[in-house]
C-alpha cells in the first residue's frame, strides 16, 4: 500500500474510532469500491451527521489541545494528512474493510450524487471522477 494513503488511513480510524458519526466521503471510497482509479491523495473528505468542532476533532482524535482563538474553515490538519469536513444530517454510512481496515464510508451512490454537483458545476476533477464512474460500469 501507497505509504501516503496508509498515512491517510491511519489518521481517519483515530478520527473515526473517536465520533461514530463521522464517515469517510469523496474519491477516496470510490477509489476503494473501484468506481475511479487510485491517483496521489490532496485530502480526504470527512460527512458528520452532527455539528462538532474543528478543535473537538483534533482534541478527541489526535490530543491536540485546542488553541485559544477557534479555527475556521472546513479544513482539518494534521502532520501530512488534510481532511475536507462537511457536515450532512442525512448521511449514511456502510462499513468496508481494505487492506486490514475497517472503515466507515459513505455509499457509493451518495458520493455521486454529491459528485454530480461538482460535474454540473464544471469543476475538471469532478468531470475526471464521472469519466471513470462511466468507464468502470462498463465493465
Amino acid at each position: 500500500m501507497d505509504l501516503q494513503l496508509k498515512s491517510y488511513l491511519d489518521n481517519y480510524v483515530k478520527i473515526q474510532n473517536s465520533f461514530n458519526f463521522i464517515s469517510l466521503g469523496g474519491s477516496v471510497p470510490l477509489m476503494i469500491y473501484g468506481s475511479i482509479p487510485f491517483r496521489k491523495i490532496k485530502d480526504f473528505d470527512i460527512i458528520s451527521t452532527q455539528y462538532v468542532s474543528k478543535d473537538e476533532i483534533l482534541y478527541r482524535a489526535f490530543n491536540i489541545e485546542p488553541p485559544k482563538r477557534s479555527l475556521g474553515g472546513t479544513r482539518i490538519s494534521y502532520e501530512d494528512t488534510h481532511f475536507d469536513f462537511y457536515i450532512n444530517p442525512q448521511a449514511t454510512y456502510d462499513f468496508i474493510s481494505f487492506e486490514g481496515y475497517n472503515l466507515r464510508v459513505s455509499p457509493e451512490d451518495e458520493i455521486i450524487f454529491y459528485k454530480s454537483k461538482q460535474l454540473l458545476r464544471g469543476v475538471k476533477k469532478g468531470i475526471d471522477d464521472f469519466s471513470s464512474i462511466i468507464e468502470s460500469k462498463k465493465h
